[in-house]
């Protein structure tokens, strides 16, 4: 509530600073066309009345000053409204309307013969109720000092008459009226301003709405791409990546390589401490890759059971045989009794990696058949290593550990 009241003060002290800036600049083109107008009646006689037309620009003049000197604060030193100089603009704004409605009251005490009677300081003081937001106070305070003028000026001038009593009577009932203008037009644009603020916070519940189904919906579509075990992507997500890589190969050629990972005698880990613990060692073998797939900007998936795949896209052999040694050393660093199996008394894996240059769609299959049939091999030739083929179907390397 109190951020809000703050916000209206602000609005209003710039719109207060906006009309203001307006008024200056329409009095002094008036004042300067009036006194153009003055100048050529008393050039040309025939346009002249019986009675001179008279301006007082002397006095006029310095209304001009007044009004450049507020534009050169306004625009020139370029008032910022903020939080922290609130209160000095609302000074400002105080001191702008007692100002301005005592000019007009001067200009009328001292020109009655040429604005009839009170003409000016009527003007004046209907435009600031029209045009400027002002309260009860800002608005009451400027109107008794200046019709205290007026009456105090008025009364040395032509005394205690009739007209004196009609002008006083006028004073005091220009009074309740200019206040009924500027509460009217106070309340009008606080409806407006209410009104703007309810369709901005909407606007922005919307937008957060928006923002939290947008981010909901790309959560399901993750959740709807991922294997919910190993959290790695699942064979959806691995046929939709392939449907890029088909996309990128009609566009230029590419060097893939096709990593294939099976867990060695993961049946018999199975058979021997339970599915439950299974589970929970696919879970931790799917970090290890997610982890790896992270570091070598690849894409990592569950083929199926205790098989993984990982996609490489424009790497060097160099880099594929690194993350097949990074895999084998890192899922033995998980330390993960296994004493029923055949190979070693801790989980490890065996993988088979193929690696070509794709020139149309037919060869991604072909590389990812390669790379299971190289996996194959490894599985009948004493697991728990790696093997890299080329596209010339040689064996490129081993790695075998212990």
């Amino acid at each position: 509530m109190i951020e809000e009241r703050d916000c209206k003060r602000l609005e209003i002290a710039k719109h207060n600073l906006q009309k203001i800036a307006l008024i200056c600049k329409v009095s002094t083109i008036v004042i300067v066309i009036m006194y153009i107008f003055n100048e050529i009646l008393s050039t040309f006689p025939p346009l002249n009345a019986n009675e001179p037309f008279t301006f007082y620009f002397d006095f006029n003049f310095l209304i001009i000053l007044f009004n450049l000197a507020v534009m050169y604060i306004l625009k020139i030193l370029r008032f910022k409204v903020t939080k922290s100089n609130i209160g000095k603009i609302e000074k400002f704004i105080n001191g702008y309307v007692t100002i301005l409605i005592l000019i007009g009251a001067f200009v009328s005490l001292l020109d009655r013969e040429l604005y009839n009677q009170l003409m000016i300081y009527t003007l004046l003081v209907l435009t600031c109720s029209s045009f400027l937001l002002l309260h009860l106070k800002q608005l009451v305070v400027s109107l008794i000092i200046s019709i205290t003028v007026l009456i105090i000026g008025l009364f040395i001038l032509g005394g205690y008459n009739p007209e004196f009593k009609h002008q006083v009577i006028y004073l005091l009932t220009l009074l309740p009226i200019s206040y009924y203008i500027s509460k009217s037009h106070f309340y009008s644009y606080n409806r407006s301003l209410q009104l703007q603020t309810n369709l901005l916070r909407e606007a922005e519940i919307t937008r957060e709405l928006t923002k939290k189904l947008r981010e909901a919906n790309r959560q399901l579509e993750l959740q709807a791409s991922l294997d919910p075990l190993t959290k790695l992507f699942n064979r959806r997500a691995f046929n939709d990546y392939l449907k890029e890589i088909k996309n990128k190969v009609t566009e230029e050629p590419i060097h893939l390589s096709a990593i294939m990972i099976d867990v060695d005698c993961f049946k018999l880990y199975n058979d021997t401490y339970g599915h439950l613990e299974g589970d929970i060692v696919l879970e931790r073998l799917g970090k290890v890759l997610s982890n790896i797939a992270d570091e070598y900007g690849c894409f990592a998936s569950r083929w199926g059971g205790e098989e993984f795949v990982i996609l490489m896209v424009n790497q060097t052999k160099e880099v594929a045989d690194s993350l097949c040694q990074t895999v084998i050393k890192e899922v033995r660093n998980l330390a993960i009794n296994h004493r029923v199996s055949h190979v070693d008394s801790f989980i490890t894996v065996s993988i088979g990696a193929y690696s070509e240059k794709i020139m149309n769609e037919s060869q991604i299959l072909h590389c990812i058949n390669q790379a299971d049939l190289a996996l194959y091999h490894v599985k009948e030739n004493g697991r728990k290593n790696y093997i890299h083929l080329n596209n010339d179907f040689y064996f490129e390397g081993a790695y075998r550990k212990g």
